[in-house]
């Protein structure tokens, strides 16, 4: 049976996510080790940081984390709110539908709800995917 989703993920709880070592320069994570305007976490509530490393992804051998308290500040853009980077847990999602302690780091325009029809323009994504990126820290290298 599924778990109902936490209305809130403590902001000092660690998220786990695999990188492969295409995704990595010496120390630093390139932005294409993340995904927006939703990418997938694993909560250190309900899963080790070694769960993250599947089968069924074979490449993605490396871990990083961060924390809701490290997400970058809001991401500015030309016209309209600037993106806010949120934490939302997310078990049992269709794409995923055995990992209970699956979430999702995700962006919306500050102040309103998030929707994952919404489109970011391409310059924002981008500068948005590289602040997520350089937030997070490597626990486990790539091989």
């Amino acid at each position: 049976m599924a778990r109902t989703p936490d209305e809130e993920i403590p902001p000092d709880e660690p998220l786990y996510r695999s990188i492969s070592a295409a995704d990595v320069i010496g120390n630093d994570v390139l932005s294409s080790a993340v995904d927006l305007p939703r990418c997938s976490f694993n909560r250190g509530k309900y899963s080790s940081a070694q769960d993250v490393l599947v089968a069924r992804r074979p490449d993605d051998n490396g871990i990083v984390t961060i924390t809701g308290n490290e997400l970058p500040d809001p991401v500015p853009r030309a016209s309209g709110a600037p993106y806010e980077f949120f934490t939302a847990d997310d078990p049992n999602p269709s794409e995923d539908p055995d990992n209970d302690a699956h979430c999702e780091v995700r962006i919306r325009p500050q102040g309103k709800p998030f929707s994952k029809n919404h489109k970011v323009k391409k310059e924002v994504r981008a500068k948005a995917l590289d602040a997520l990126a350089r937030r997070l820290r490597i626990i486990k290298a790539p091989e």
